[in-house]
């Protein structure tokens, strides 16, 4: 017979591999900028590309963003962005 806790363990392990990671997260907010780094933590895709898609998707929102380095971003703090820490990127499965 076999020990549900090592069957809990196994599922977990998996998922923990499969979980959605944060790969672009907020590291200032001046007030009227917000700066953005990305790393990369998911196999699949490189810091720059992960930037690259974030920042897409920040500039298809009609947001003022643009990139700085290879893995950074910079964006115009407005009342419609609201707050720099409310926007990241995310890769992995279930994301």
């Amino acid at each position: 017979m076999v020990n549900p806790l090592y069957v809990v363990y196994a599922l977990s392990a998996i998922a923990g591999v499969e979980a959605c990671k944060r790969t672009c997260s907020a590291t200032n907010d001046t007030g009227t900028t917000c700066s953005y780094s990305c790393t990369q933590v998911c196999s699949s895709i490189s810091a720059k590309q992960a930037r690259d898609t974030f920042l897409a998707a920040l500039q298809s929102g009609g947001n003022s963003c643009s990139a700085v380095g290879t893995s950074g971003v910079s964006c115009r703090k407005t009342a419609k962005f609201g707050s720099c820490y409310d926007h990241h990127w995310s890769c992995g499965s279930g994301c």
